[in-house]
Formats: structure tokens, sequence, C-alpha cells
């Protein structure tokens, strides 16, 4: 009897490998829950709208309580995975939605939901509070709603954790506008690039294809019923190794503006309060022994090098995906100017 699985909002950067490998296992009946829209700024929405050939799509808004509710109302599944819940109202609607209706409910968190100055040692005991990310934040309630309906009532939540995890269309940059392109751009023109801190922070990035490889053998896995894993990459780097790699394949100069993370983060124009100071900014070495408990066999294959050169040639496969952000390089170049200003004054003052 094939498994009977439900993605809700399967077309994202983490979802997309994973339900494309659900999509062509036949031991595996796919049904993807999303909005609908064939069209997206995700490249990766538009693939896999594309190439499913076995999934069964639900179309119902993840986020509206009736929408989803009336969806799955007479459906049953041994698994559902929701990649798309934000906020505790929406985890509470969930349980409510789904008490009864599935064997396991898989929800993505992010190690952005704890408190990374409490240590730079990030297992799955590390304690919550992230005071400077609402989305962590969120995050973290979202989790205890979630063990507190297992702990309660036997609600069957697994709840997994991923660090930044990119893609051939998406990479780890430390200050970035909607994309990642016009940084690259920037570089090719010989630009210098803004990183936060002094581009030494530890950091670790998951391709999507490893993050897949972890995350596949616990849908299903009862052993995984009411426990938090997580889901990365162990190999550590520094954000400035991505820039140098960039731009050794680049053929190009690294130019850095090193800018204080505590003063990027009063930016107006960019949430560098949530991807920087309540990210970014904390280094970090990443534990997945607990996971390795119940895969012995789980490691990462593709490090960050392979990652970059394989997004380079991704783009360059899909020069239409080279979009240009006008607003972000002036803001840039403006940043990076009055910076230096500033800085030569205090240095002139000491």
């Amino acid at each position: 009897m094939k498994q009977k699985v439900l993605l809700i909002g399967g077309t994202g950067t983490i979802s997309t490998p994973i339900a494309l490998q659900l999509d062509n296992d036949p031991a595996v009946d796919l049904h993807i829950l999303n909005r609908g829209k064939k069209k997206s700024h995700d490249p990766a929405v538009d693939l896999a709208n594309n190439v499913f050939q076995n999934a069964a799509f639900i179309t119902a808004d993840a986020h509206n309580f009736q929408s989803l509710q009336i969806a799955v109302a007479h459906l049953h599944f041994d698994v559902v995975i929701n990649f798309v819940i934000y906020s505790p109202e929406n985890a509470r609607q969930n349980i409510d939605i789904f008490r009864g209706k599935t064997k396991q409910f898989i929800f993505i968190s992010t190690v952005a939901a704890l408190n990374h100055e409490y240590s730079c040692n990030v297992d799955e005991n590390m304690p919550y509070g992230n005071r400077f990310s609402l989305y962590g934040q969120n995050k973290a309630t979202c989790e205890q709603v979630f063990l507190k309906a297992y702990s309660e009532e036997s609600f069957p939540v697994t709840i997994v954790r991923p660090t930044q995890t990119y893609s051939e269309n998406r990479i780890p940059l430390s200050v970035k506008g909607k994309e990642c392109w016009p940084v690259v751009q920037r570089m090719i023109d010989g630009k210098e690039v803004i990183v936060h801190g002094d581009g030494q922070t530890v950091w670790a990035s998951t391709h999507a294809r490893d993050f897949t490889r972890g995350f596949l053998p616990l849908i299903g896995n009862r052993e995984a019923i009411g426990q938090i894993y997580q889901i990365m990459n162990t190999k550590p780097h520094t954000f400035d190794m991505v820039y140098q790699i960039l731009a050794k394949e680049l053929g190009v100069d690294y130019k850095p503006a090193y800018i204080p993370s505590d003063v990027l983060a009063h930016s107006h124009q960019y949430d560098l309060m949530t991807t920087i100071q309540g990210d970014k900014r904390a280094s970090n070495i990443f534990d997945c022994s607990k996971l390795q408990t119940i895969i012995p066999d789980f490691k990462c294959e593709i490090d960050i090098e392979e990652g970059l050169k394989e997004y380079l040639a991704y783009m360059d496969e899909h020069p239409q995906l080279k979009v240009e952000e006008p607003e972000f390089d002036e803001w840039c170049d403006r940043v990076i100017a009055q910076y230096k200003q500033a800085m030569q004054g205090l240095i002139e003052s000491i």
C-alpha cells in the first residue's frame, strides 16, 4: 500500500527537491497543496510546476483556516509536511485541522528560533530566545505549541530545524537585496560588496539536495514523532570564504566593505535586523548527532565550493535569471560611501 503524503507549500527552495523525490517514489501517493499560482519570482516554483508527473495538486490558501479546512475535509494522510507555518495562530489551526487526519505531522522550523548569544555550539537542546528576529521568535512559539499538543494529546508532530539552505538559483550571502545575482554582478563590475562584521562569522550552508537526504528518512518514521531534529551541513565556513570562492570562479578581485551588524540592523530599506542581527551575525558550529542516531549514514555531499560553482553554472544556463536591482545597487553605493566617510572622521578623532 502506498504511503499517502501531503506537502503544504511544496515548491520552495527546501521543499522542491523533497517534492520531486516523493513524486518519483512509487511507494508514495503525493499530494501538494498550494494556491495554484503557476508563475512566481522563484524559478524553482515554476520548474516544479512543469516537472511533477504523479502528484495530485490541491488548491487552497495554507494561511486561511477555512480554505485549508475545506480543502482537506474528507482526506486522511499518513504524513503531512507543512513548510509554511510562520505564526503560532497558524500552528494551532493546523493542529485543529489535522487532528485525527494524519499519523505524522512534520513542522519545518529554523535554528533562528534559538538563543545564539548563549553558545556557538548549536544542537537540539539549545534554549529558545532570539531577541533580534521576530521570524525566529514566532517559529520558537510554534514549536512550543506543537510540543504542547504532543504532550497533552499525542499530536504526532516531528519538528525539523534547518539552517540556511541554498540551491542552484540561490546562495548564502551576507547582505543582499531581493535576489542573489545583484551581489554577484557588483563583483563582476569591480564594485565593493557589503559584508557584515569582518567577514569571519563561522557559518554552515546546506544545499537543498543534502537537506533532502536527511529529511526523507524522517517521513513516516515513528521513532521521529515527538522529536526535534537539526538537518544541515556541519562543515563550517566563513562569509569571507563564500565571497572568495565566488571571486576566484568569476576571475575578479574580492572587494569587501565590512560594516558592523548593529549598524546594518538600522536599515530602513532592508530587514537586516532579521537576516543579519538576528541570524548571520552569530557564529555557529552545528551538531547533527541526534539525526545520525536514526539515520546513521547521513552526511552532506555538496560542499560550499561545489555549490557555488553549480550556482554560477546554473545562472549562465539561465541568463533570464540575472535580473538587476538598481535600487539595491544604489543603496549599496550610498551606504558604503557614507560609512567610509563616518569611519574616516572616527579614525581622525582617535
